[in-house]
């Protein structure tokens, strides 16, 4: 039996998205699933509506920036002319990386989340808010983000 695809892509400036984007593969293997785990830059965007499972991991730099490697990714589907239904059949979640010290903390995700559902694709789980200023850092958020996606990826 062929192991269902799940995509995860990555925003990351200082590794942390990428770690964690690594770690969900290793965690998806666990599930019995088939990742494929890569920056968003490196993603061919015309594969976007033939995903079926997608899962994005992004950091926010700066004063509410995206990351290097995933700024083409982000213009992309910033264009206008992307239909509102483009990605109803891909299933989706994001989780992003944080400090609430900054006024615009965790905008790319809560964009990128936001874009995915104006496209037609479907959350998984909601939107994973990871916080470098809790005691445990972002895997306060992410450990339990984690926990409730393998079972609706699952399904």
């Amino acid at each position: 039996m062929e192991k269902p695809r799940i995509t995860i892509l990555y925003g990351s400036q200082t590794g942390n998205a990428q770690d964690v984007a690594e770690r969900l593969g290793r965690e998806a293997k666990q599930m019995l699933l088939s990742p494929a785990v890569m920056p968003m830059d490196a993603y061919d965007v015309a594969q976007l509506p033939s995903e079926r499972l997608l899962l994005c991991v992004a950091s926010t730099t700066g004063q509410g920036d995206p990351p290097d490697n995933m700024k083409r990714f982000w213009r992309f589907m910033l264009r206008k002319g992307l239909s509102p239904d483009s990605l109803s059949a891909v299933q989706f979640s994001v989780f992003g990386l944080g400090d609430s010290n900054y006024p615009k903390y965790n905008v790319t995700a809560k964009k990128l989340f936001r874009r995915l559902e104006s496209l037609g694709a479907r959350p998984l789980v909601p939107l994973g808010l990871g916080n470098d200023q809790h005691p445990a850092g972002y895997e306060a958020a992410l450990d339990p983000w984690a926990l409730s996606l393998w079972p609706a990826a699952r399904q």
